[in-house]
């Protein structure tokens, strides 16, 4: 019996030494600063990329960029719950683009991080609480998406030296030509726009942000951010119409998606701004807030 236990503890120990190197590979490139949050301000931004490029330029206007790459309304549920418990809140600003209300977002979202800023009253139970804000965040061997990212690490990333240590070359949306940002405008729309109907958990879960704010007397802003002239001929009249579901409610929506229609060297692709471009955008954007009426 004793040479058995002492197999088994070297073998738990060994699983938990890699565990823990898997998790130092995961923290670096997929969780990275996604469980970073200030929470010295008072109004936030709350979107999914097209939210990032603004980056901290934000903060030159008082208000904490809290976006992140594929957050789905479930996500910013999650941080806005997060920040009600944390620290007082004014305001909130919310992307309401064409897409946020996609079915695709049931299965392209941040669930497993956004699990870091839960609580277990944001749960039916106490079992789902501990599984999902620790046991599937921490143990790389229980997270689906944590092995996804670990395989396409050792595939793509660690054997191409030209990736470590520097900036990934790519061509700027006004580089390419014609035909080609129509080609990569029609599959991004193929995948937001694949249903004809939109989700309704995230339709909820939007339902539930704004009833929060309304509750906690927050203000909810929804914004739409610009996208370029070749995706905006593409999409036509394709929407989900997140915006609407606050225009219902008497909510006020910041409309700037034709904001940049003819300047694509602001844009790294088809519907995200560049560096540059969401600080010109921020720029604009709480400019004009101050001396003009909310549309």
């Amino acid at each position: 019996m004793k040479p058995f236990l002492k197999q088994a503890s070297i073998f738990i120990l060994l699983l938990l030494a890699l565990n823990f190197a898997m998790f130092f590979l995961i923290k670096g490139f997929y969780i990275k600063g996604y469980d970073e949050v200030d929470l010295e301000y008072s109004e936030y931004l709350l979107a999914d990329s097209h939210g990032t490029p603004l980056g901290d330029f934000t903060e030159i206007y008082n208000v904490h960029n809290f976006s992140n790459q594929s957050d789905s309304y479930l996500d910013m549920e999650r941080k806005l719950k997060f920040l009600i418990r944390n620290t007082p809140v004014e305001k909130v600003y919310i992307s309401v683009d064409d897409h946020t209300l996609s079915p695709t977002r049931e299965n392209q979202n941040n669930l497993d991080r956004s699990a870091y800023y839960t609580d277990k009253s944001d749960y039916s139970s106490y079992h789902t609480y501990l599984y999902d804000k620790y046991l599937k965040y921490y143990f790389v061997f229980l997270n689906e998406r944590y092995s996804l990212i670990i395989k396409n690490f050792i595939q793509f990333e660690l054997f191409d030296f030209s990736k470590w240590g520097g900036s990934r070359s790519g061509s700027s949306w006004e580089n390419l030509s014609t035909l080609q940002q129509e080609e990569v405008s029609q599959d991004r729309i193929n995948n937001y726009f694949e249903y004809s109907y939109p989700s309704t958990r995230m339709s909820d879960s939007l339902q539930r942000i704004i009833a929060l704010c309304k509750a906690k007397n927050i203000e909810l802003v929804g914004l739409r951010f610009p996208l370029s002239k070749t995706y905006v001929d593409i999409l036509d009249d394709e929407s989900y119409d997140a915006d609407d579901v606050l225009l219902e409610h008497d909510l006020p929506i910041i409309d700037f998606d034709s904001l940049f229609l003819e300047k694509d060297h602001m844009f790294r692709d088809m519907d995200h701004l560049d560096k540059e471009g969401g600080k010109i955008f921020v720029d604009i954007l709480f400019d004009r807030q101050e001396n003009e009426t909310i549309l």
